[in-house]
């Protein structure tokens, strides 16, 4: 593959929000080998290639750039600048697809290189416990790798740290489902009673326990529609997966390690900002005076550590995401900063997919997570008085490129012009490089997505009230009123409202469409491409996969097959 074949010939170590290593550091002896000799001697070179199986979730292929350019502009939530995104018009040379399956590469070979090595390599003064920990988490990571690259690929090439790819030129084939699956579940058990629940302020980033324990229970939730639903397995199997997801997931939640973040006070404010903080850079005021904190809170289960911090250039390339700079590019792409791109603006769809709701205590007329989600021609863009976006307000033509009203798309009573995604865009980020290097950490998971996919778990297995129960208890964290029944509806309708724009839905309705019982038609989605709303971009047995880059066909001589319909 040519993404392993630029691994393999240049290894190179950064990290993000921990420690990290120079070119120096690392001096790779033969770059079509393992370079045992040359590295792994020391604890702290251990510690290095830790960090670095971290950061390509900070690349610009993933959570840096390209997960909200590809399946934040596919959603039907969202429109993107021009109407090629929202009609997914994409092939398998599409450079934001390379990306991302590269970046998601350099994850398993880095850490399947890291576990090879710490499996055969006798590295002085490294402590039995010590290293037990780094290889949890490094199992965990790859974890992740694995189960974003079944779900966006398919069936892409596997392997792990006994098969490594050290032949640059050799050729290499799909992989099978069931490996993928397997795997990640194996590097799941094996990390969840190692990690620790908590680490120290200063390791703030590395996956806990609790984050182990939520990829588990939402991967095997995902199996459930991916490989099961797909007719690709048996119906005890499936039980026993959606029971332990239901397991993984009531542990997060029954821990005590983390909660809702809740309104600290009756007032608007409170209501918006303790729902806004779950996506804000800096914490947001309350009433009583006191802030709502934000990044790495009570309610975050596991995040990708984002700053401004300012890095060398390397190879003239300064912006790279968790790479030779340590924020991300999302900012600079998607939201409403006056020099920022502004691909980004929300579907007005979206404002009226919110309930109105009566006798809320903080007088909404709405779900207060309108609020929390949407900017309104208005909007005070910061809360700080002295800044320069203090004094400037959300303005459709500046704050966006006004979409929706260019394609005729704006329906009566919407309030504003244009909306704008608020999350992971508020406040205003004016500071050092920006709208460049972005501080906003990516949230991969929180409670409340927790408490979801419970809710829809407990959907899949037959409710005895828990599943319901966890639905209403987001839907309590603003005052909204309970739903009475656990319906496909109901979960489909709170996964939309409380996880607006934080990257989920187009995903979410893939899972959701390879069960019948959904209901899922693609036709009846309002694309908003066009005023009419007459072109359903999404192709049956196509989409619901992204295509293998035809440069991996190509490089491996035919062994790889492309996804049905690339």
């Amino acid at each position: 593959m040519q993404d392993m074949r630029a691994i393999i010939i240049s290894i190179f170590i950064l990290s993000i929000g921990l420690q990290s290593c120079t070119d120096e550091d690392l001096e790779v002896e033969n770059i079509n080998q393992l370079a045992l000799s040359s590295f792994y001697k020391t604890p702290e070179d251990v510690l290095y290639a830790t960090n670095a199986c971290y950061t390509p979730l900070a690349h610009q292929g993933l959570f840096g750039l390209r997960w909200y350019f590809l399946f934040g502009s596919f959603s039907d939530r969202t429109l993107f600048e021009t109407s090629a995104m929202d009609n997914i018009s994409i092939n398998s040379s599409d450079s934001h697809i390379a990306m991302m399956h590269r970046d998601l590469y350099m994850g398993v070979w880095r850490t399947s290189h890291v576990l090879f090595n710490l499996q055969n390599v006798d590295i002085p003064g490294l402590e039995e416990e010590v290293k037990a920990g780094y290889t949890a988490q490094i199992r965990a990571l790859r974890a992740m790798y694995y189960y974003l690259l079944v779900t966006i690929f398919d069936k892409p090439v596997f392997y792990d740290e006994t098969n490594l790819p050290v032949d640059a030129y050799e050729a290499y084939s799909n992989g099978e489902q069931t490996q993928f699956w397997d795997k990640l579940q194996e590097d799941l058990e094996f990390a969840i009673p190692i990690l620790s629940d908590k680490y120290p302020d200063e390791e703030t980033g590395r996956i806990t326990s609790g984050a182990a324990r939520a990829l588990l229970g939402k991967a095997l939730m995902y199996k459930h529609y991916y490989y099961y639903e797909r007719g690709l397995g048996g119906s005890q199997d499936d039980l026993a997966d959606l029971n332990l997801s239901r397991e993984m997931l009531y542990d997060v939640m029954s821990s005590g390690n983390y909660n809702l973040t809740e309104p600290k006070g009756v007032t608007q404010l409170d209501y918006i900002n303790a729902v806004l903080c779950n996506t804000s850079y800096m914490d947001l005021p309350a009433s009583d005076g006191s802030f709502y904190k934000s990044e790495n809170n009570a309610e975050s289960v596991w995040e990708v550590q984002y700053s401004d911090e300012r890095v060398i250039f390397i190879d003239g390339d300064q912006w790279t995401p968790g790479g030779q700079w340590s924020g991300n590019m999302n900012f600079q792409w998607f939201y409403g900063h006056e020099s920022s791109f502004k691909n980004h603006e929300a579907h007005p769809a979206m404002y009226f997919a919110f309930e109105d709701v009566t006798g809320h205590p903080a007088g909404f007329t709405k779900d207060p997570r309108t609020y929390a989600s949407l900017f309104i021609d208005g909007d005070r863009l910061h809360f700080v008085e002295g800044e320069e976006y203090y004094d400037k307000f959300y303005l459709s033509g500046l704050n966006n490129k006004r979409v929706a009203y260019s394609r005729g798309l704006n329906r009566p009573g919407q309030p504003s012009l244009g909306f704008g995604p608020k999350k992971y865009a508020y406040p205003m980020y004016n500071d050092k490089d920006a709208p460049n290097n972005a501080p906003f950490n990516h949230r991969v998971i929180r409670l409340a997505d927790v408490m979801l996919m419970y809710a829809e778990v407990m959907y899949l297995l037959g409710d005895d009230g828990s599943g319901l129960n966890a639905l209403n208890a987001v839907r309590a964290r603003v005052d909204m009123p309970a739903v009475a029944a656990l319906t496909t509806e109901a979960i489909i309708h709170e996964r939309d409202v409380e996880l607006a724009f934080e990257g989920f839905r187009y995903i979410d309705l893939i899972r959701w469409s390879f069960d019948p019982e959904w209901g899922i038609n693609w036709d009846e989605i309002e694309w908003g491409i066009n005023e009419a709303n007459s072109v359903n971009p999404f192709v049956v047995g196509k989409n619901e996969f992204l295509p293998i880059p035809l440069t991996e066909i190509n490089v491996n001589r035919g062994m790889q097959e492309q996804n049905p319909g690339w």
